[in-house]
């Protein structure tokens, strides 16, 4: 396979000790061979330097980067700096990419243009892979629209993790490169935007990877005021994306409110200056209060007594029974 495009794998690194030996052997037993890997310590505190160091004084394809702490989009974007591939792989530290995974994506990518977003499924596991269970989200499949592919990813609580798919560098360059600041949402914020410069999206259900769930060494470990406040600002992209490339279209517009009012039925009761600010979000883009969302059982409450009493009714019951099974 030599004659076809180089692949980079861009791995921001952040005390994955335990995992990143495991990462990089998943990407040197890929069947698809013309591949560099970039890994960029985030300032590490443990031993995950030096355990990367160990493989690349085996494999002539790493790079391997320091740098200070400073987040996993300066990560990924400094892994990006120094890649040459005509196709981007991301892999965060502690997952894993199916043997086929990257073979079968370029193998399609191929037969469309550069602006083709190709995907494909994801196995959640804890310990071991075998015990994993695959991703079911109804956005999983292909879309011949954009427009069409944010709307469901959007108006799902679901995710499309890093690792499951592959662009190219132009689609990249055309959408711009992760958020430095935000701690949260910055993966749904940048996969938004090259949803948005894409002209199709391919799902390739027999092409899959491995997250691990459950990590609290990762990058993204904890979610605090501040955590939310990134996810908050992130939706500001949302909005821009809705309002300068796809001409207001009303349903995308529901598919934001949402996102918002998703942001709030997560967040309660705590910070409630945050709350105050998505209602502002929500008033602006229309509506006068947040729209239905959270599992069957709440909305079907909701739909009874309102969205803000339900969110109280079920506090109360969590607050209870969390007390009393201590």
């Amino acid at each position: 396979m030599k004659h076809l495009p180089k692949v980079s794998v861009l791995i921001p690194m952040y005390n994955a000790e335990k995992y990143i030996g495991e990462a990089i052997e998943s990407i040197q037993n890929q069947t698809y061979k013309n591949l560099e890997i970039i890994i960029v310590d985030d300032g590490s505190s443990d031993n995950s330097y030096e355990i990367a160091k160990k493989y690349q004084n085996i494999y002539f394809n790493i790079i391997l980067h320091r740098q200070k702490n400073q987040g996993p989009g300066a990560a990924r974007n400094s892994a990006f700096s120094l890649s040459s591939g005509e196709y981007i792989q991301y892999l965060d530290a502690d997952d894993l990419l199916a043997p086929r995974k990257i073979e079968l994506q370029v193998r399609e990518l191929l037969r469309h243009d550069k602006k083709t977003f190709v995907f494909g499924n994801v196995v959640e596991f804890t310990e071991s892979i075998s015990d994993g269970k695959f991703f079911n989200f109804p956005f999983f499949k292909n879309y011949d629209n954009p427009i069409e592919f944010l709307k469901d990813f959007w108006s799902s609580s679901g995710m499309i993790a890093t690792h499951s798919f592959i662009v190219s560098r132009e689609l990249i360059q055309n959408c711009g490169l992760w958020n430095e600041t935000w701690i949260l949402n910055e993966d749904g914020e940048f996969i938004s935007r090259l949803i948005s410069e894409s002209t199709k999206a391919i799902y390739l259900s027999h092409s899959f990877s491995y997250y691990r769930k459950g990590n609290t060494t990762s990058l993204n470990s904890t979610r605090t005021e501040r955590h939310y406040i990134s996810q908050f600002d992130s939706y500001d992209s949302y909005y821009n994306i809705y309002k300068y490339k796809f001409d207001k279209d009303p349903s995308l517009l529901m598919a934001l409110a949402k996102r918002y009012s998703l942001l709030i039925y997560n967040m309660y009761p705590n910070f409630p200056s945050l709350r105050k600010e998505v209602e502002k979000k929500l008033f602006a883009l229309g509506l006068n209060k947040p729209i239905i969302v959270g599992s069957k059982k709440f909305v079907l409450l909701a739909k009874l007594i309102g969205f803000y009493n339900a969110l109280y009714i079920q506090n109360f019951f969590q607050s209870y029974f969390k007390k009393n099974a201590k």
